[in-house]
C-alpha cells in the first residue's frame, strides 16, 4: 500500500495595510485666544480612528512635520 499526499504551501501571514497622513504646516491662522495668538493642533479622523498632532502654543504659522498612522480595516471597501 502506498500513501501519497501533497503538501500545501504555507499561508501568507495576514497583511496589515496602513495609511500614513503627514501633517506638515499651516499658515496665517486666525488668532483665537483673545491675545492675538492661537495654539493650534490637527485632528484626523480616518475610518473611525482619531489621531491628534501636538499642540503648537501661541503660533499662527505652526510647523508640525508629524506622521499619523492609521490601520486600514477593509481595503476592499475603501473609496
Amino acid at each position: 500500500m502506498t500513501t501519497s499526499y501533497q503538501q500545501l504551501p504555507p499561508q501568507p501571514p495576514n497583511t496589515v495595510r496602513k495609511v500614513i497622513v503627514e501633517v506638515v504646516e499651516a499658515r496665517d491662522l486666525l488668532p483665537k485666544d483673545g491675545q492675538g495668538s492661537s495654539s493650534p493642533y490637527v485632528i484626523v479622523d480616518f475610518d473611525g480612528q482619531k489621531k491628534k498632532t501636538s499642540t503648537k502654543y501661541r503660533d499662527l504659522n505652526p510647523v508640525w512635520n508629524e506622521a499619523l498612522e492609521f490601520t486600514v480595516s477593509d481595503p476592499d471597501n475603501m473609496d
